[in-house]
């Protein structure tokens, strides 16, 4: 997926998360099929972090030498 597709899917939950916090508990527990309406925003929450998670771009260094890699590969320099 790209990051409009997942930012279009967050999006998406927070109209689902929303419209389950102005539902009455029964109404939650019959459309979403729970036990109890808390069920269905702690998942809705959970896929929306976990999205937001997928969106962050993973800034932490590998320890890789692209340097030297380059210079394997006979690239001129690692850019």
């Amino acid at each position: 997926m790209t990051n409009y597709e997942i930012q279009q899917h967050i999006d998406a939950l927070y109209r689902d998360l929303n419209n389950v916090e102005g539902m009455d508990e029964e109404t939650a527990r019959r459309v979403y099929n729970v036990d109890c309406k808390s069920e269905i925003i702690e998942v809705i929450q959970d896929e929306i972090d976990t999205c937001k998670a997928i969106m962050q771009p993973d800034l932490e260094d590998d320890d890789m030498d692209y340097d030297a890699l380059c210079e394997v590969q006979g690239l001129s320099r690692y850019a």
